[in-house]
């Protein structure tokens, strides 16, 4: 009975893991050596994706660490905070998938998903800002009235990004209108959940050089480090209503030990 419910689940996923599939951003392997010696490492890797899937489909986010000693695997999954638990979970199982796969001998890797981002270590990263990985990409058009675009874009990010830092899903979304161009901007901020606001807002900061630095004037600009993400565009890419939903509660962290 519990082998047929959870092929009844993994059924159901399908058509949106084949969606999410196509929304792999970036990935990272490291420690390829390690890991290619050591099967207890492979195994508890295994354990702390199976204690992390779970959690991350009820809360959006999980950490989760497995072992002992120095065989030890930190884990932590992150879901954007406007979708679905749903599209969450299918989001979260196609990278779990792929980054076993991509990265078969590493003690550490990451993925990142527009609409999630897995991360796992042997050593214990969790609750530390990581701006170590970034990454960015931005739009090739550049707006013509940068004086008000740049306000409103400055305006935007800092909303967001407060958000963010301060609310328990460290989740922020908004828009602002540029009246003079008859254009919106969209905007979005949000961290791992397991950072404390000083170390949100230092990653999202971090972050924000990018969107004022190469970005400035871009028409859409996208910032993607471990710990946080840091967006606008004049598209609206967001789901959802604009007025972010009350956060979910309590954070899940999975279990910690073999």
């Amino acid at each position: 009975m519990e082998f047929s419910c959870k092929l009844f689940i993994f059924v159901l996923l399908l058509p949106i893991i084949a969606r999410c599939s196509a929304d792999s951003i970036f990935q990272e392997c490291s420690k390829n050596i390690t890991v290619g010696t050591n099967n207890l490492l492979q195994d508890n890797i295994n354990h702390a994706f199976f204690g992390l899937i779970a959690a991350t489909t009820y809360y959006g986010f999980a950490t989760s660490s497995y072992g002992i000693g120095q065989d030890t695997i930190y884990g932590l999954t992150r879901c954007r905070g406007d979708i679905s638990r749903l599209a969450c979970s299918a989001c979260i199982l196609e990278a779990t998938n792929k980054i076993r796969t991509i990265c078969p001998f590493s003690a550490e890797a990451r993925i990142w998903y527009e609409y999630c981002f897995i991360h796992y270590d042997s050593n214990n990263f969790l609750g530390q800002s990581d701006t170590s990985y970034t990454n960015r990409w931005y739009s090739s058009r550049v707006t013509t009235d940068p004086t008000n675009f740049n306000q409103v874009v400055e305006g935007l990010m800092g909303e967001v990004k407060v958000a963010a830092a301060t609310r328990d899903d460290k989740f922020g979304r908004g828009e602002r209108n540029i009246l003079k161009s008859n254009m919106t901007i969209y905007g979005m901020a949000q961290c791992t959940r397991d950072l404390q606001e000083s170390a949100c807002n230092q990653c999202l900061e971090k972050a924000s050089e990018t969107i004022f630095g190469p970005c400035k004037s871009r028409l859409g600009c996208y910032v993607i480090n471990t710990s946080c993400v840091l967006r606008y565009e004049i598209n609206n890419f967001l789901l959802g209503h604009t007025t972010p939903s009350p956060a979910p509660s309590p954070v899940a962290y999975a279990p910690t030990s073999p």
